[in-house]
């Protein structure tokens, strides 16, 4: 009898306890209390990892500040989490880590990022506005929009102080990430856009008109919603400034004057566009939708945007008909091995100290199991965890964050 007790004992502890993180390439929505029983183990986990450091200390106020908050508002962690990664972020801002910043890197600043950033995770993948199983708790669904909207807009009024600041003086190439594939690119001549998105509420009407203020080009790889604003493009073009896209973009702009460069298919020989960047496209598309693969060249920058809708097994055929690319950009479930072993086969491969920015994280606009999350790009074989495989420089950039690159 009294083994009996003693196993029905052991049964209901460790059915009582708390559910461990574990490695989530592709997310599901799980209840309030599973996720954030997890968020606390990975956040032990990150925190005992760096023992002596600022960090740990940070850690650590946070646990006892949701621990009492948990009590009265089973939600606000959410926002707490957003919080402790804004300042950490500000004290760990992005930084060139080669070979790889997947766990098998010990440096204690790759560490951090990691860390600051599988904890970005959490928030995101707490539950699905679709309702479906399992459906969110009572007031679940409205506390994921209201945390994450406002670290959103926290976010975006740090990438505008960083575009209202100084522009580059000599040869660097400044990268200021707005939200998921949207970047801004930045040189002392030329400044552009690429699949800048209106986010969650990210900007209304004063930011975008600033936005088409700072902005020499803007680009569309793709003509999904959360790639572009329609308002933004034909602010550009009343502007007299150029617009960049498939030819699935047209039907938007029947009508409205301006400096268009809708494309239907490849534009492989280089065009200069607005008189200050040259522009090369190879089109390709996971679906219906066409997709172009930019090589837009700013001074000596060389730089890759592939959007997220391209099929993958093209994607290697562009980089022999293009130079060796300075910077790439591609999303975080992207091959990043393969697109980086195929980059090799473009003309003059060793010229260059390439560079890898991650695009497509978090992306709220997506399903739950579609908004592809960190943890998938360190772990995951096919992105920054094949240990046997080369690895160019890798920049891990959050949305909001800038990082300014040298040649």
């Amino acid at each position: 009898m009294r083994y009996k007790r003693l196993i029905l004992t052991i049964y209901l502890a460790l059915l009582l306890a708390p559910v461990p993180a574990r490695a989530q390439y592709i997310w599901t929505a799980v209840s309030n209390e599973a996720l954030y029983s997890n968020m606390l183990t990975y956040l032990r986990t990150f925190q005992n990892d760096l023992v002596g450091e600022p960090v740990y200390y940070m850690a650590q106020d946070l646990m006892v500040q949701m621990e009492a908050a948990y009590r009265t508002d089973p939600f606000i962690w959410m926002s707490q989490v957003h919080n402790f990664c804004n300042k950490l972020e500000a004290m760990y801002p992005p930084s060139l880590s080669h070979p790889k910043v997947s766990n098998n890197s010990e440096d204690r600043y790759d560490k951090i990022r990691r860390g600051i950033t599988r904890l970005r995770d959490f928030p995101m993948h707490e539950v699905t506005l679709s309702y479906e199983t399992p459906p969110p708790a009572s007031g679940q669904a409205e506390a994921f929009t209201s945390a994450n909207k406002q670290w959103l807009q926290y976010k975006r009024e740090e990438f505008f102080r960083f575009l209202r600041g100084p522009r580059p003086t000599g040869d660097e190439l400044q990268v200021a990430k707005l939200y998921s594939s949207g970047v801004v690119l930045r040189t002392r001549d030329v400044c552009i856009g690429i699949d800048i998105c209106y986010g969650e509420g990210l900007y209304d009407g004063l930011y975008k008109e600033e936005l088409a203020d700072m902005l020499d080009v803007l680009y569309v790889t793709h003509a999904h919603g959360d790639h572009y604003d329609l308002e933004l493009f034909r602010m550009m073009m009343a502007k007299g400034k150029p617009v960049v896209g498939p030819s699935t973009m047209a039907r938007h702009f029947t009508g409205v004057e301006g400096e268009k460069h809708f494309w239907e298919d490849s534009h492989l020989e280089p065009e200069v566009i607005g008189g200050v960047v040259t522009t090369q496209a190879y089109m390709s598309a996971q679906g219906e939708d066409p997709c172009l693969l930019y090589l837009i060249q700013i001074g000596d920058w060389r730089i890759i945007h592939i959007g997220d809708n391209s099929h993958h097994e093209n994607e290697e055929l562009i980089y022999p008909l293009f130079p060796m690319a300075d910077v790439v950009f591609a999303p975080v479930f992207q091959g990043v091995v393969y697109l980086f072993t195929s980059t090799l086969a473009a003309p003059n491969p060793d010229n260059v100290g390439q560079v890898y920015i991650n695009i497509h994280e978090n992306e709220w606009h997506h399903e739950i199991h579609g908004r592809i999350s960190y943890e998938y790009l360190y772990n995951h074989n096919g992105a920054l965890n094949n240990a046997g495989r080369p690895y160019p420089s890798v920049a891990i950039v959050d949305n909001g964050e800038h990082i300014t690159l040298y040649k």
